[in-house]
């Protein structure tokens, strides 16, 4: 018999509080007497090289440690709501996560809504068309302080999966990430292209009236206030 289980999605970019937010939802069924246990990417060592689930505020999770979610499976099946950290690190968490809901249990997963070059991580895409529930969570631009929703890097480095915090990303708005981004976006050539056409036309138009702005002493007119001529995204 079918139980009824859930998958419940936090997503968002970094430094926007999935961790927090993880940790706070899965804490409130400890008081519904719920068995609750929170896993982390075995790799994730950021800030603690113990098996614990670290916020970016440096608060403090004890929990389970996996490289494959299969290699606890029989551990968090006993439990009835089990958290997830970076989501997106494990291959096999949509198989586990549609297993564990198929037989009652809760899921709760924290993963990035994207990765550094703006695009969807596979698993989590996934995810998304399984879930019962998603929270899109934000932080603010590094840059500007508006709302952000996208992770920038800020290293060299074109691997997907790179484990870093403050010294590797930081989060940024779409504006701000198409201006600090190191990443070649070819539709922004276009862009760039475009105007530069329409730049050149421009001036092409304004020297043939040349005899326009001459005035009688032969001499061209010349707006003091105006700049150089530039272009800029």
């Amino acid at each position: 018999m079918i139980q009824g289980g859930k998958i419940k999605l936090i997503l968002g970019p970094m430094f926007s509080g999935k961790s927090t937010r993880l940790v706070e939802t899965v804490r409130k069924y400890t008081y519904k007497n719920k068995k609750t246990v929170l896993v982390n990417f075995i790799d994730d060592k950021r800030y603690s090289e113990n098996s614990q689930i670290v916020t970016h505020d440096l608060n403090k999770y004890d929990s389970l440690s996996c490289q494959m979610l299969g290699e606890i499976y029989d551990v968090i099946k006993n439990y009835d709501v089990i958290g997830i950290d970076e989501g997106q690190f494990y291959s096999d968490v949509v198989n586990i996560s549609e297993k564990l809901a198929y037989n009652g249990k809760i899921v709760i997963i924290a993963a990035l809504s994207g990765n550094f070059k703006m695009e969807p991580f596979e698993t989590v895409s996934k995810l998304i068309s399984k879930a019962d529930k998603i929270k899109l969570m934000k932080a603010y631009c590094f840059y500007c302080q508006r709302t952000a929703g996208f992770s920038l890097r800020t290293v060299c480095s074109d691997q997907e999966i790179l484990i870093g915090a403050g010294e590797a990303y930081r989060p940024v708005c779409k504006k701000c990430y198409y201006k600090y981004s190191n990443i070649k976006h070819d539709f922004l050539e276009d862009v760039v292209k475009e105007d530069i056409n329409i730049f050149s036309s421009g001036k092409k138009e304004k020297s043939s009236d040349k005899s326009e702005l001459l005035n009688s002493e032969g001499k061209t007119n010349k707006d003091s206030n105006s700049s150089s001529d530039s272009i800029s995204i």
